[in-house]
């Protein structure tokens, strides 16, 4: 299939996929409550300066200011000073979590990693302008049904105005169209198109799409790459991205010469060795730790000495650690256990240290998770803590603007037209040495913009 026929047939299934987007919306309507229709542009109700003022000193002064950030963005200013608790006397404020945690797809870090920030939040940071931050978690599974639930049951909570949506696939698509169709402010882990292009839906992850993109820029412009080897999850839900991923190779001066499908089996030696060992370098999006495992220990049985770059699903923290995957680069959509990450990094380890149980952990989706909660707090301050709704909440995600997320360069939202939940961000670009994560390339800035041809 040559590019352009590769390119329609993406056109095809994303116009497609926004058709099944929109038909979720539409089969909940009896259980959602009717949305209210928040301006992008309406203030939110309780702040009275910009809602991300807080001082930057997570962890850049030894005199511990990590935690001294000043909430003065709120109308009952409180104390933010480290050791400042949480009035468990105060009326709690609520964050809602889908947490993907049952059956084949699971991610138990996301739900660890935010509790966590949230503990600590409320030790060390003054919880919400005082009030304590209750994290209500919803778990889900691989059906698409369970997401749904999920979804609708924090529409009908009137107390729970901002959810931490960590559904994968098809299944982010569902629940968060149901969210944004009932005006809720959804942290989506994105990972379709169709993630970035419906009405106040904002993601702070630019999921394979976006992580594509990342891909190429940085293998082109860090690596010197010029020629690729595909290899594909052979999976249903991630088989519909190849076009698109040989579309914007091809846009970034990278042609990826083959397709090469991997299973399921604990031994991938013999289709990883059919692989163009000529290639400047090798792709590969795969679907979970033992996959990539399995692929990793075929590359080092065929000895190949090119570049080989790997999803963020490759880049959990057991894998990592394992040595399997030294010398493989990819990207991190948050901060990283990265070994050169300087005080902010220690920082962050030191909260999930003292506020993390056994399945904590900044790798995986884990540092992704952390970052969503630390922004679900601003939301929840911005739109009036204790007085938030609904509308002021998603009034300031639609408005949202941070340098002070720890691990993260400047996020934004909206992201630039017609990616209007692609909110801005940069991944973290890591490289696996020895068994741990280094950075030395730093982080890739992502613009959504420059996959506007992918539209038609």
């Amino acid at each position: 299939m040559s590019p352009k026929s590769r390119l329609r047939f993406f056109t095809a299934g994303l116009l497609a996929l926004a058709l099944v987007a929109a038909s979720c919306g539409d089969d909940d309507d009896d259980a959602a409550p009717a949305a209210p229709e928040p301006t992008a542009a309406a203030p939110a109700e309780a702040p009275a300066e910009e809602p991300m003022d807080d001082d930057d000193d997570h962890a850049d002064d030894d005199d511990d200011d990590h935690a001294d950030h000043d909430d003065d963005h709120a109308d009952e200013a409180m104390d933010d000073s480290e050791g400042a608790m949480a009035d468990e006397s105060m009326e709690p404020v609520k964050i809602g979590l889908i947490a993907q945690v049952e059956e084949l797809m699971a991610f138990p870090e996301v739900t660890a990693a935010v509790q966590a920030y949230v503990d600590y939040f409320n030790a060390e940071l003054n919880g919400a302008n005082g009030h304590p931050i209750e994290l209500v978690v919803c778990g889900a599974g691989d059906a698409v049904e369970s997401h749904i639930a999920c979804a609708n049951e924090f529409v009908n909570a009137d107390d729970i105005h901002v959810v931490i949506n960590g559904g994968f696939l098809s299944n982010s698509i569902a629940s968060g169209t149901i969210l944004a169709g009932a005006g809720k402010a959804n942290l989506g882990l994105g990972n379709d198109f169709i993630d970035y292009l419906t009405p106040d839906l904002y993601n702070f992850d630019p999921g394979l799409p976006g992580l594509a993109q990342v891909f190429f820029v940085f293998a082109k412009n860090q690596r010197d790459v010029s020629t690729m080897s595909l290899f594909l999850a052979d999976d249903p839900a991630i088989a519909p991205f190849e076009p698109a991923l040989y579309a914007i190779g091809e846009s970034n001066g990278i042609t990826i010469t083959e397709t090469i499908y991997l299973g399921f089996e604990p031994d991938l030696t013999g289709p990883v060795s059919a692989a163009d060992t000529a290639n400047d370098g090798w792709l590969f999006v795969l679907a979970d730790g033992a996959q990539c495992t399995a692929a990793a220990n075929g590359a080092d049985t065929v000895g190949y000495g090119g570049h080989i770059f790997g999803n963020d699903l490759c880049l959990s923290q057991d894998l990592v650690e394992s040595g399997a995957i030294d010398g493989w680069s990819g990207p991190i959509v948050s901060s990283a256990p990265t070994v050169d990450g300087g005080a902010e990094i220690d920082e962050i380890n030191r909260v999930i240290d003292t506020y993390g149980g056994s399945d904590v952990q900044t790798a995986g989706l884990g540092g992704w998770a952390l970052g969503q909660a630390v922004i679900a707090r601003d939301l929840l301050i911005a739109g009036g803590a204790a007085d938030a709704t609904d509308e002021s909440v998603l009034a300031a995600l639609s408005t949202y603007s941070s340098s002070d997320i720890p691990g993260f360069p400047d996020v934004s939202c909206p992201g630039p037209d017609p990616w209007a939940g692609a909110c801005n961000t940069s991944p973290l670009m890591v490289t696996i040495a020895d068994g741990q994560m280094t950075a030395p390339d730093g982080f890739t800035f992502l613009d959504f913009a420059e996959l506007n041809f992918l539209l038609g």
